[in-house]
């Protein structure tokens, strides 16, 4: 409340200052937003239980954003043993009553429906929605807190609705990020960005590596860069201009004498913001671009100009900030915003969960698993045999731990299996073993602690219950080395690799077509800031390049879109590529099914055989998108993603694939045919491998998928080295009976 009075006191002063559009409930600066519980708290009913149950739900909004109306439509069904009166459903925002649900015994066991309207001046702009359980089925003073009648359910279709007014800002880069970007808004990140009718490759360039940025800054939620040329749409927009290429509405701007940051308010809707990058040429655009995402902080006022930038020293392989460490051991507490993440309350708490990002290349092959040294503390619980620590990997349980009335956990050295990154055989089957760490996980600790049970009418319930996994707890990345079998498009679809080996995206060249669209555009702004999020740093150091640019592809890894792929170099590469898609025609190469029975007797049958045994040619209108994943012609162990389309407005097809996590699982191999809705995968082509193995495992890594060659090889050994003895021991025997003869 006391955030939003401040706000209409700030409103009156810009009123009489500048007179900006009224706020009306009813004009176009209104927007109504639908939030419903699933998209907030994950879940698809929340489940109330016990005499006083609760579930809470966080939602935010941005800063230039105020409530004006809301609305809680739930959806819910309570057990009908349930006592009138005693019983119901608390509503509270922020700590304040908004609602209560009453329990009936006629409505006992039935979908209800109710609208519980919201005091807006209780909504800031960080929230938390609480449902708090009240329930009783006995007046009998032994009731069981824990008794099974005792439960209320929420469907995730409740919803809260909520009117929102658009409120004019000041012209201040000190607020920057905001209100390009929002930590509190959970939304999506869509941010436009806008150029001259032809933009130059210089200045895309500089607007790619702003793209990272914001995408690092999006994290989670995700981010989307729509291109715009010469012209600007409503909404925050960042705009790119020089002196002699600007969009239009800059037509009568002063030119700039270097480098620099302005903010001004979008004309399009007369209260957004345009965060405006200047500069006399293209170079000064890279300057400023780079000030912004490693110097914004410094920024104040409407406009500010960049006198000189220090560029970060180039990253080193693997050294992304929000990848797990493989220098050194990682401490957990790196691994989270807040040691609070690591605490928990109460009897069935909330988990703790780590999320690990690993370089998808880590080879684990005969390794006993990745060590962690685990740390934690509790409450010393009533009941040590029924309450428990419980460690799981990507919901795969690891090891279970008894709590001990003594409240201390101990150090426990632990191992998370691995397996090696595998490509999927015959049949799109995938070989997934019990425990799996891939390029994403969630290492997640639950803990559960029993209740005192002590007869009839003497249960009680302890309710200061606490337990907390310690910061300084460790994994131990280490000693693994780099090797993988490419192409994976798994590794790209989840983490950008291998590009997102360096961080800066410094051995990246990314090749555009000739006349880019700005559907092109927004796909390679868009995957930039995937790659941000991915590494938590954004793309300085990556090279952008035309499809006539041979002598930029060498000693590099190249991200093609769109129609480059048919264009200059790329043309001569086709016959390389495991599958080609264009406007006007579809090339689709099949992998070989079956092998020889003898090399199948072998051992050789384990392995998918990838050679092209079939070619088809199409041609159709329906709207196909593909990610396409083969080596180099040009230097070998370097990589080619290109992401391409039958027109490129489908291009669209592969950025909407990549915002769902269903689909995104299912980009694998070397070709991914993108549908609406859909994604297939297969591995055809030649595949080869990057990295370097110890000579060791180098000779016998290739062997391991072969157990009767080695057995057959196992035994001729045994012969050899039985031969070899016998004809030592026949040696020996021979002078010994020489030396006898003459003595």
């Amino acid at each position: 409340m006391k955030r939003s009075l401040a706000v209409l006191l700030a409103l009156c002063s810009l009123a009489a200052a500048a007179a900006p559009v009224p706020i009306t409930a009813s004009g176009s600066r209104g927007e109504t937003r639908h939030l419903t519980l699933q998209q907030l708290g994950n879940k698809e009913v929340f489940k109330l239980r016990n005499t006083d149950g609760q579930t809470t739900v966080n939602f935010g909004f941005r800063a230039d954003e105020l409530a004006t109306r809301a609305v809680l439509h739930l959806h819910y069904t309570y057990s009908p043993a349930l006592i009138p009166l005693q019983s119901h459903i608390r509503v509270l925002l922020n700590e304040q009553v908004v609602g209560v649900l009453p329990i009936t015994r006629e409505s006992g066991g039935q979908p209800l429906v109710r609208d519980i309207p919201v005091d807006p001046r209780l909504i800031s702009d960080f929230n938390r929605l609480t449902l708090q359980f009240i329930a009783h089925y006995t007046n009998d003073s032994c009731e069981d807190p824990l008794n099974s009648t005792l439960w209320a359910d929420i469907n995730g279709d409740s919803s809260l609705d909520i009117t929102l007014e658009h409120l004019a800002l000041k012209n201040d880069l000190a607020l920057l990020p905001e209100p390009f970007f929002d930590h509190r808004d959970l939304n999506r990140v869509t941010l436009p960005l806008v150029f001259a009718a032809t933009p130059s490759r210089q200045t895309l360039s500089a607007a790619g590596i702003v793209a990272s940025w914001f995408g690092k800054l999006a994290d989670w939620r995700g981010s989307r860069f729509p291109a715009h040329l010469d012209e600007v749409p409503a909404g925050h927009s960042i705009v790119f201009a020089t002196n002699d290429a600007r969009p239009t509405f800059l037509r009568d701007h002063p030119s700039v004498t270097g480098p620099s940051l302005e903010i001004m308010t979008n004309p399009t809707d007369g209260y957004s913001k345009l965060l405006v990058l200047w500069g006399r040429n293209d170079a000064d655009l890279k300057t400023v671009a780079l000030a912004l995402v490693l110097g914004h902080t410094a920024a104040s006022g409407a406009r500010v100009a960049v006198t000189d930038v220090k560029e970060e020293i180039p990253r080193t392989p693997y050294d992304a900030p929000r990848w797990v460490r493989i220098d050194r051991p990682m401490k957990f507490g790196e691994l989270v915003n807040s040691p609070q993440d690591l605490q928990v309350f109460g009897h069935v708490p909330n988990p703790i969960v780590l999320n690990l990002r690993i370089p998808p290349d880590l080879f684990a092959w005969r390794s006993r698993g990745i060590p962690v040294d685990l740390k934690f503390r509790y409450t010393p619980p009533i009941r040590s045999s029924e309450s428990r620590l419980v460690m799981s990997i990507n919901d795969e349980m690891v090891q279970a731990f008894n709590l001990m009335t003594t409240g201390q956990g101990g150090e426990h050295r632990i191992r998370l299996p691995l397996i090696d990154s595998a490509l999927f055989g015959a049949g799109d089957e995938v070989f997934i073993p019990a425990y799996k760490l891939g390029a994403r996980d969630q290492l997640r600790f639950d803990f559960t602690f029993a209740y005192q049970k002590e007869g009839f009418c003497k249960d009680t319930q302890v309710e200061n219950v606490r337990a907390m996994v310690d910061d300084d707890s460790t994994i131990d990345m280490t000693g693994f080395p780099h090797y993988a079998e490419m192409p994976n498009l798994a590794h790209f679809s989840t983490l950008g690799f291998p590009f997102t080996r360096y961080a800066d995206l410094s051995q990246t060249v990314i090749v555009l077509p000739e006349k880019p669209t700005v559907y092109d555009l927004e796909t390679m702004f868009t995957l930039l800031g995937r790659m941000g999020e991915a590494t938590g740093y954004p793309a300085t150091r990556f090279t952008l390049a035309s499809p006539t640019d041979e002598r930029l592809f060498a000693n590099a890894d190249l991200l093609v879109i769109g129609e480059a792929l048919q264009q200059g170099t790329f043309k001569g590469w086709h016959e390389r590529m495991p599958a080609d898609v264009s406007a006007s025609s579809r090339r689709i190469n099949q992998p070989q099914r079956g092998v020889n029975l003898f090399y199948d007797w072998l051992g050789f049958g384990t392995k998918p055989d990838t050679t092209t045994a079939s070619e088809e040619r199409l041609t159709g209108s329906g709207p196909l998108a593909a990610m396409i994943g083969f080596e180099s012609p040009l230097t070998s162990e370097r990589n080619i993603v290109a992401v391409t389309a039958t027109g490129p407005e489908q291009l669209r097809l592969v950025l909407d694939a990549l915002e769902k996590p269903a689909l995104i699982r299912d980009f694998r191999g070397s070709v991914a045919f993108v549908h609406p809705g859909r994604v297939d995968s297969l591995l055809v082509g030649n595949t080869y491998f990057i990295g370097h193995l110890p000579l060791w495992t180098a000779i016998w890594f290739p062997l391991s998928g072969h157990p009767i060659l080695l057995a057959i090889m196992g035994s001729l050994a045994v012969l050899v080295f039985a031969f070899a003895l016998l004809r030592s021991l026949r040696v020996i025997a021979a002078r010994r009976l020489k030396t006898k003869g003459k003595v």
